[in-house]
């Protein structure tokens, strides 16, 4: 390592080849069968690069698309990728001078005032994002955007590397507190920040409350404000500290969790205000999660303030989840009839034999609770008595208060309602999905609204109907696949009612989303030959080096950490300033860390941002020789992009494993297919070998289905078992008979439908950023196979 360690960001003008999706980045659990004959089992639950547990119903694992929770304890090391292969940089235009051209616009001053940070001197013009052109409102940011902080220098001296270095290896080790120690020993700004957010986002780091809020306070626009907030108030209760230190520290703000409310209760109590310290305990204990020991430390503290009616409203909010122990103690509480009704709701979400008898043997005074709805209703659909779910369904009740969770109460909609659809009950299909309380998460929103619309237009051909639920859809977003879903399918809709004017217009303000599936559907329908991307803005992020979290993270590349700068990059191109956005890409990209460049352009491109080249890299993938049938490489990279968002560590819960998600049945196959060597170490770390194999799965269903697109991609995600059925229910898409757009709408699994749609727009982006042809392929791919017969 050099004497000093330059950090500012090297040769930000040169251009560079660039990466994928979750939010928030989402990657597909691959299936445990492999063999045409079993297929792969479709109800597992896409992973996060952190596997969560699967769901205990297969159709509903199916429908909750998983999300990206950056590590809070150890950080694990990040194993070397296989050197990337030479990606062709195919910028869609060339890059636009000036800053609006960029996709930013220039403002006076932020919409509220910034926050001043340690080192913030000389600060940069403030930058906007800009919507695209045919969006109605500007984007709306989820808390205001906090302007990036100016790095105080631009080198780290060796010493003060090696010392982040061992902060990184003692976190790793289970020994924070220790690695508190070193980072006080940091001289360098920077990379003393860097290690104290390491150090106060590790488990049982023994921080007071004093040093967490030293930092966030100061540091308003690093990341995990949340998070570590969180911790400092859990910091107040565990520690025990006194009231006028609690009061102090609420002074101007309103505590954000169960701890943070106990310990303000607390004080409120000492000091005679029982109203409001009862009003935070309530709160608290119907709406936060809870550990069991913190849970009896209440009830001894604030067992006066609690009623039944929280222990209710506690046991509901807790059982629509899959781990029934919490809500099993709240029913404890509560004893009799609500014991009863306990036990059955958890038997009914692990699917016990006893499921059925319990709910039966629930006292009947109980059979109005939306509760006991709910649970009965998800029995019948198991049971495949739709009707009769639909039909209690009717009953519950209108009060939302009393749904307690309303995303849970819109997915066994969903379900129902697409059950409903197989057997021909159209008319109640529709009105299951219509009558949905508004769901909570905004992706369920757009659900809901297109689920009652579609079935209005393509099964009960009201196009009026369907048209005022399509209008629905992404009011105030930014989001380019709410926003192209809304334009498409508001012009099929008028297309339906002989309004062509009315549909073209729709259409349009679609095509204005180029890398969504939607917009690419409305260009093809407009006759628009090729995708309008947006390029590099390498240009544009001339200097940004200056900026502290860039500087930091680029710290991280140079002492070989990339895992680290994960969950910042995760939640700046979430929250960040865009300006900070920008420089975090063209970073992640020169690094060659596609999994990084993907993480935050996909990010900013879902607030609107245009970073279309940020969140399609090309270099996640490195060259392999081909096992089986040659595939088309945007194949590789659109499905690479999908599953494991470039992550080759990645395991999924299904045991999918690397860049490619394979399982080992699925390798086992496709060897002995092709006659190569199986080897299961190889298929866990060696990249190479995993890209070979997955890409030769791949080419084996493409031969399989004729040259179907939509039926190998589903192959893939749901197994080839999966996809007889739904050729049998829907018809076969190489049908000229059958819709294609209909059938992916119709694939019964949330997650394979999303799945297909998501492949085929990252196809058509991945032709682009290869070959430089901008002709758009997405009729085209629809229909490949059309005219063969099943085999």
């Amino acid at each position: 390592m050099a004497l000093l360690i330059s950090v500012s960001v090297p040769a930000l003008e040169a251009g560079a080849a660039g990466t994928a999706d979750t939010s928030r980045t989402s990657q597909t659990a691959k299936d445990t069968a492999a063999k045409p004959a079993s297929g792969k089992a479709a109800g597992s639950k896409p992973a996060s690069a952190k596997p969560t547990s699967s769901k205990t119903d297969s159709a509903k694992s199916a429908a909750k698309p998983a999300t990206t929770k950056p590590a809070t304890a150890k950080l694990p090391a990040d194993k070397p990728t296989a050197q990337a292969p030479a990606a062709k940089s195919t910028a869609a235009k060339p890059a636009a001078t000036g800053l609006v051209a960029a996709g930013f616009v220039a403002a006076g001053k932020p919409a509220t005032a910034p926050v001043r940070q340690t080192g913030s001197v000389d600060p940069a013009p403030v930058l906007q994002p800009a919507t695209r052109q045919h969006a109605v409102t500007p984007p709306a940011a989820k808390k205001p955007t906090v302007r990036a902080a100016v790095a105080a220098t631009s080198s780290t001296s060796q010493a003060d590397a090696q010392a982040l270095e061992n902060v990184i290896e003692l976190v790793r080790k289970g020994k924070s507190s220790e690695a508190g120690q070193v980072v006080q020993t940091i001289g360098d700004p920077v990379a003393r920040k860097l290690g104290e957010w390491i150090y106060l986002r590790s488990e049982n780091n023994g921080a007071s409350v004093e040093r967490y809020r030293a930092f966030f306070t100061v540091n308003a626009s690093w990341p995990s404000q949340t998070f570590l907030r969180r911790r400092s108030e859990a910091a107040l209760w565990d520690d025990r500290r006194d009231d006028s230190t609690i009061q102090s520290y609420f002074e101007d703000e309103k505590p954000i969790s169960a701890k943070g409310k106990f310990a303000l209760a607390k004080s409120l109590l000492a000091r005679g205000d029982r109203a409001t310290a009862e009003r935070l305990v309530r709160d608290a204990w119907r709406n936060d999660p809870i550990s069991g020991d913190t849970e009896n430390m209440a009830i001894d503290m604030f067992g006066a303030l609690i009623t039944p009616g929280d222990h209710k409203a506690r046991m509901d909010m807790l059982l629509y989840g899959s781990d029934g122990d919490p809500g099993m103690r709240s029913a404890k509480r509560l004893g009799g009839a609500q014991m009863a009704l306990a036990r059955a709701r958890i038997a009914v979400t692990k699917k016990a034999p006893n499921a059925k008898a319990l709910l039966d043997a629930v006292p009947s005074e109980l059979h109005s609770d939306p509760g006991y709805l709910f649970s009965r209703i998800q029995q019948l659909r198991r049971e495949d008595r739709f009707t009769e779910a639909a039909r209690l369904m009717s009953a519950v009740p209108k009060d939302i208060s009393r749904l307690h969770n309303l995303d849970e109460w819109w997915i066994e909609r969903r379900l129902l309602s697409r059950k409903l659809l197989d057997v021909g009950e159209h008319r109640a299909a529709y009105v299951v999905a219509r009558d949905a309380a508004l769901p909570a998460r905004d992706i369920y929103k757009t659900e809901q609204e297109f689920t009652a619309g579609w079935i209005a237009l393509r099964f009960l051909k009201d196009p009026a109907t369907a048209a005022q639920h399509f209008a629905r859809i992404g009011v105030g977003s930014v989001n380019p696949t709410a926003l192209a879903r809304a334009g498409y399918w508001q012009g099929r809709a008028a297309e339906a009612a002989g309004r062509s004017q009315e549909a073209r217009a729709a259409f349009t303000r679609a095509a204005e989303q180029s890398t969504s599936y939607y917009g690419q559907l409305a260009r093809a329908k407009l006759g628009l030959p090729q995708l309008d991307l947006s390029g590099a803005l390498t240009a544009r992020a001339r200097g940004l080096d200056r900026l502290e979290i860039v500087r930091a993270v680029q710290l991280l590349y140079a002492i070989d950490e990339k895992e680290v700068a994960i969950p910042i990059l995760a939640d700046v191109g979430e929250n960040g300033d865009p300006e900070a956005v920008l420089g975090l890409s063209e970073l992640a990209q020169q690094n060659k860390d596609a999994r990084g460049t993907l993480l935050v352009g996909k990010a900013a491109l879902n607030r609107g941002l245009p970073f279309d080249h940020y969140a399609y890299p090309t270099n996640g993938i490195p060259s392999y020789r081909p096992v089986g049938p040659e595939v088309e490489p945007a194949i590789v990279y659109a499905i690479a992009r999908q599953e494991s968002a470039f992550n080759p560590a990645v395991v999924s819960p299904a045991q999918a494993y690397g860049l490619m998600q394979v399982t080992p049945g699925a390798a086992q196959y496709v060897a002995k297919r092709h006659g190569a060597t199986y080897d299961l170490a190889r298929l866990k770390n060696d990249s190479t070998y995993n890209a070979a194999l997955g890409a030769a799965e791949l080419g084996g269903l493409l031969e399989d289905y004729r040259g179907s697109y939509i039926m190998t991609f589903a192959g893939y995600n749901a197994g080839r078992g999966s996809v007889r059925k739904w050729i049998e229910r829907y018809g076969d898409p190489r049908d000229p008979n059958v819709d294609a757009v209909d059938w992916v709408e119709s694939i019964p699994f949330a997650e394979t439908r999303n799945y297909v749609q998501r492949i085929m727009e990252n196809l058509q982006v991945y032709r682009a950023r290869f070959g430089g042809s901008h002709k758009l392929q997405i009729d085209a791919d629809l229909h490949r196979g059309r005219g063969s017969s099943v085999e």
